[in-house]
């Protein structure tokens, strides 16, 4: 399947269109998506053929040394199909910061193949690990959504990072950021 970047016209989509998000990283959250005021109007899991997980994107060092993203790949990566209001969409798109761009992707979910966006930074980096936190964020989600046993296997086994007392700090500082964000 291949990927197509899809740059919304003004950073927007027709009013009244809803929009089908295909989330892999924090967003598989319900907590994420509930700190930041985003209520889907439907999801179901979905799979992304043609495509692995990593953690490339450059984040804080030590603290949150990387987030996920997607690369083309002879693999595969599991996620929810968020419908979204057009609002929520741009809520999520001002939460998700520069460094990702939209992409329109191919999904099987529901027995059926239909395409959604994706953010995916198309820069590539080193891979790094991330941190305990986000990486447990991202398992939790997958586990609340009912994702397939194999892919949370293969996510716990991913490695992560964790500074003890400074990542606690940096915990509370995250949620700090993002409620004023709000």
């Amino acid at each position: 399947l291949g990927v197509r970047r899809q740059e919304p016209e003004g950073g927007q989509v027709a009013p009244g269109v809803t929009v089908r998000d295909c989330a892999f990283g924090a967003n598989l959250h319900p907590a994420t998506l509930e700190r930041r005021r985003i209520e889907p109007l439907r999801h179901a899991s979905a799979r992304l053929d043609g495509h692995r997980l990593v953690f490339d994107l450059p984040g804080v060092p030590v603290f949150e040394p990387a987030f996920a993203n997607i690369h083309p790949a002879d693999d595969h990566v599991w996620g929810v199909l968020y419908e979204l209001s057009t609002a929520d969409m741009r809520r999520l798109r001002s939460y998700e910061g520069a460094a990702y761009g939209e992409v329109d992707v191919e999904v099987e979910s529901d027995g059926a193949r239909v395409t959604a966006r994706a953010f995916s930074a198309e820069e590539r980096h080193r891979p790094r690990p991330p941190s305990r936190r986000y990486l447990r964020v991202i398992t939790e989600g997958a586990r609340h959504h009912a994702l397939p046993d194999p892919w949370i296997d293969r996510l716990e086994a991913q490695p992560s990072a964790y500074v003890p007392g400074l990542h606690e700090a940096w915990n509370a500082a995250f949620w700090l950021v993002e409620v004023v964000h709000r």
